[in-house]
């Protein structure tokens, strides 16, 4: 169970303000809004006005699931028995809310009573079984099906594929898709080209499931609303917003109604590439063809808010979801979290205020009956590192096991950076050792804040021990590793093992990058070797990677520093 975080105990005086209190009366907007009426969250706000409430869906009784089984037991006692349509129509609830386990149970009794079940029955109880992860069990029930000398249909194979796919195995779901359009004695419905474009996509696999769309489109089994969908938000995924753009205005021409799926993925995809206006036209569009907004929608709209610093506004997206019937949810209440503790770091606003603010949004969570998970719990504990409040981080650090919840690599990770930035590298290391030994693997984030985080407190033998430990491990080490040691060795005027680590780059087929010139130029300055800073300096512009703003000051300072005003005038007339 979530339970709220009491601010007196860790920061403070909690200071309490309802959501409603950011000025979103109706009529009024704020004059940010007001000075820039081209921009993305005025066309939103204008849009969200006249946008009707959403009809509310019939909250689920807690007593639903009892009176659904007493129904099914009641009907399989009335004698003689009722017949297996009627019987497999009173499971309909319990699947529906998902309770697959016991729909298994209640057709296992079906068959201890001798009632004989048929494909229909038999299809639900694969299902279940996939819908358990327990794929294997489905393809058993499939031996079972041919046994009673039923013919599996669509659905069968259907219900099995996409068991395969939940079960994170995408290849053997496209061998038997594949052994299926061979076979041809199953005639592949929308469903099952759907089942297949989901699991390419879910696996990174987007330009494949193109090409299934294209087969798709020049074949007899058209592409529906859901295949576009699927694919037009991997697209979007993948960075590839052009290409979904692309599909939807095929959509368009082909008559296929586009849904709030579609809508949520362009505009968050838009949103992503800073593409305010479009995002908001696509909003107004969504609108206009009566799609109301769902969750998602508003989670993406607010998200797009705090990402733009705008926190008040983002608190009226939040008023306007819940006044048109739309629960926000955990992802909603983490992204205003998040948006709390980044506006703290974007403006220089205090950021204890700010943790004030997210821990408010916690606590709302909390009140509205909401399971906090382990993101927002991240949210808050990298707030707090960030704040250097490494105390009240590793409080709620150490509730995460009595709350129910296990931390991730993101809860070591922040923690673990507000250890060293605190100089706790003691502390620090044992929660690295911790990490490890509850079954965690380091990425090369953690590795990277390792490395930095004992450089910066003086413990650079040990990072260079870790560092090769690194390598003999066969460690995937990028160039922000190297560059973190030879900042560390030019910085303890060990310029030779810079200098020797820098030279190694490229047969570790890695190539330096501006930042990596400038630690390298500034040591050697520091060390008054200007003529080969200098010629460093030449080398990064040969190599293609252009000197920065940090690069020409470095090496001015040098030649300054050293009397050398000519050299420094002529790089001040080259940088200008």
């Amino acid at each position: 169970m979530s339970r709220r975080v009491s601010v007196s105990s860790i920061i403070g005086r909690r200071r309490r303000r309802r959501i409603a209190d950011h000025n979103c009366q109706k009529g009024r907007i704020f004059p940010s809004l007001i000075n820039h009426p081209s921009s993305f969250l005025f066309l939103l706000f204008r849009s969200l006005s006249t946008t009707t409430r959403n009809p509310s869906s019939p909250p689920v009784r807690c007593n639903d699931l009892p009176d659904a089984v007493n129904s099914f037991n009641r009907l399989i006692q009335m004698r003689p028995f009722p017949p297996i349509s009627q019987c497999t129509k009173a499971l309909r609830p319990i699947l529906k809310m998902g309770h697959y386990d016991i729909a298994l149970r209640l057709i296992g009794k079906l068959h201890f009573l001798g009632i004989q079940v048929n494909i229909f029955t038999l299809n639900i109880a694969i299902n279940c079984y996939c819908r358990l992860n327990q794929v294997h069990f489905g393809f058993s029930l499939l031996g079972t099906l041919f046994k009673r000398g039923y013919t599996p249909d669509v659905t069968t194979f259907n219900t099995l594929l996409n068991g395969l796919i939940l079960d994170d195995k995408t290849p053997e779901a496209v061998e038997l898709f594949k052994k299926l359009m061979r076979m041809r004695e199953i005639e592949p419905d929308v469903v099952m080209y759907g089942t297949i474009v989901n699991g390419l996509c879910r696996t990174g696999n987007t330009i494949r499931a193109v090409s299934l769309l294209r087969i798709m489109e020049e074949g007899s089994c058209k592409p529906n609303t859901v295949v576009y969908t699927t694919i037009i938000d991997s697209l979007c995924k993948d960075r590839m917003l052009d290409d979904a753009m692309k599909l939807y205005s095929k959509m368009n021409e082909q008559g296929i109604r586009q849904d709030v799926v579609t809508y949520t993925s362009l505009i968050h995809g838009l949103c992503n590439f800073g593409r305010w206006k479009e995002a908001a036209g696509m909003f107004r569009e969504m609108l206009d063809s009566g799609i109301a907004p769902n969750v998602h929608t508003y989670s993406v709209l607010l998200d797009a808010c705090t990402k733009e610093g705008k926190m008040k506004e983002a608190e009226v997206v939040l008023e306007i979801m819940i006044q048109r019937g739309v629960d926000p949810n955990v992802v909603t209440y983490n992204a205003l979290m998040d948006g709390y503790c980044l506006q703290g770091q974007m403006d220089g606003y205090c950021l204890q205020g700010q943790m004030d603010e997210a821990i408010r949004v916690f606590n709302t969570m909390v009140d509205r009956g909401l399971h906090c998970n382990i993101v927002s719990h991240d949210i808050l504990i990298n707030g707090y590192c960030k704040k250097m409040k490494i105390d009240e981080a590793m409080h709620l650090f150490q509730e995460l096991s009595r709350r129910g919840l296990k931390p991730n690599i993101e809860t070591f990770s922040a923690v673990l950076w507000g250890l060293f930035q605190t100089g706790r590298c003691g502390a620090a290391q044992k929660l690295f050792n911790d990490m490890q030994t509850a079954g965690i693997n380091p990425d090369s984030q953690t590795y990277g804040i390792l490395l930095d985080g004992l450089c910066k407190n003086g413990h650079i033998s040990e990072a260079l021990s870790l560092f090769h430990m690194m390598e003999s491990n066969g460690l995937h080490l990028n160039i922000v590793m190297y560059n973190i040691l030879i900042d560390a060795f030019c910085k303890d005027k060990k310029l030779d093992i810079a200098r020797a680590i820098f030279n190694n780059l490229s047969s570790k087929g890695l190539h330096p990058n501006v930042k990596t010139y400038n630690m390298m130029i500034h040591g050697l300055c520091e060390e008054g070797l200007l003529h080969e800073a200098q010629k460093l300096f030449v080398t990064m512009e040969h190599n293609g990677c252009l000197p920065d703003d940090v690069t020409y000051n470095t090496i001015i300072r040098g030649f300054i520093g050293q009397h050398e005003c000519y050299e420094a005038l002529i790089l001040v007339e080259e940088m200008v």
